[in-house]
């Protein structure tokens, strides 16, 4: 590995200099993040989704409707946010205040879809992402919570648990201003994916703001997929942060690996969302699965585990497209058959 050196002209006041040295450290090659059997898939799926575009408007606003709804509810959630799915509802679709829940809770969920929308007119009017765009975002999800929307914070902050600390904030401005140059630039020449799962990660190192940066980071991490067209919107399940957090923290250790692998299969899930509303494939519990296939539940229930089967979870329970179970067996007895002529 080795480290590649970009130089940012910046006055910022009580700058160190004139000139901002800001190190990434590069050198990945290209798709070694992301595992292959999952990419291929991905890509398979992305193919399939784009045969249907243009998406009938209806069910575009459905999906979009829906989708917006779980995003939002995740993302605050992780965050520690008590509202339910149901009182989210509540508060996106009637303007609701439940009762029992802090402003800020009702605000973050209230202000989510407003960002969520200027997120997607950036990427149809085909504009990168900038400073200024970063700021909007944040001024839109803390609006009303925090007196310092929209501006970075101005004082040292402290993670705990983090194997990190972030920058000191007179050194926050030009950080930014690089990871977008980077983001632009994708010297590694990252897949999408990568490129915006790294992102996601170097963003929440950085810590610009003195709250919100987990938000941020998720909504922007979801913009550089749409510039690359994949679906609105990869939502982290709340039911995975502790995973999701441990993945961030191996991230942190120099194994970005575990974290785009796990971005990766959030991506995943978000096509087969798409899928299975404009495709209505036949889905399969594991129990039903292990009934066509030479392998049992527990065997198969593992591999959704591992993500090399391209299942998905409804609830507790798991399920795989009769489609996709196929596609795993086929491929499966192809590694065989080269395996046993020596290929």
């Amino acid at each position: 590995m080795f480290i590649r050196y970009y130089f940012i002209s910046d006055n910022i006041k009580n700058a160190l200099s004139d000139t901002f040295l800001y190190r990434i450290f590069s050198g990945i090659d290209a798709m070694s993040l992301i595992s292959r059997r999952i990419h291929r898939r991905i890509l398979e799926k992305k193919r399939r989704l784009d045969e249907h575009r243009p998406i009938p408007p209806g069910a575009l606003r459905r999906l979009r409707d829906e989708m917006t709804l779980e995003y939002t509810y995740d993302s605050n959630a992780i965050e520690g946010s008590t509202l339910t799915l149901r009182e989210t509802r509540l508060v996106i679709e009637e303007g609701v205040t439940v009762g029992g829940k802090t402003l800020d809770e009702i605000l973050g969920a209230r202000n989510h879809p407003g960002a969520i929308r200027f997120i997607e007119e950036l990427v149809t009017r085909g504009k990168e992402l900038d400073e200024e765009s970063v700021l909007r975002l944040h001024d839109l999800i803390l609006e009303g919570i925090g007196e310092d929307a929209g501006r970075y914070r101005i004082s040292t902050i402290r993670i705990a648990g983090a194997t990190f600390s972030p920058p000191p904030s007179r050194e926050v401005k030009a950080r930014v201003r690089a990871l977008l140059g980077w983001l632009r630039e994708n010297p590694e020449e990252l897949t999408p994916i990568e490129l915006a799962a790294v992102f996601h990660h170097r963003f929440v190192q950085i810590h610009p703001f003195t709250d919100g940066n987990g938000r941020m980071a998720r909504l922007l991490m979801n913009a550089v997929l749409l510039q690359y067209g994949y679906p609105f919107i990869v939502s982290i399940s709340y039911r995975e942060r502790s995973r999701y957090l441990r993945r961030l923290s191996e991230a942190d250790m120099g194994n970005l690996k575990p974290f785009v692998n796990f971005v990766a299969r959030s991506v995943e899930r978000a096509l087969d969302v798409y899928l299975q509303a404009l495709e209505e494939p036949e889905l399969l519990s594991m129990a039903e699965a292990a009934e066509l296939v030479p392998y049992s539940q527990d065997y198969l229930s593992l591999l959704a585990r591992k993500g090399a089967l391209g299942a998905f979870k409804k609830g507790r329970n798991w399920y795989v497209t009769k489609g996709g179970l196929e596609r795993y067996v086929r491929s499966i007895e192809e590694k065989r058959r080269k395996k046993s002529v020596g290929l």
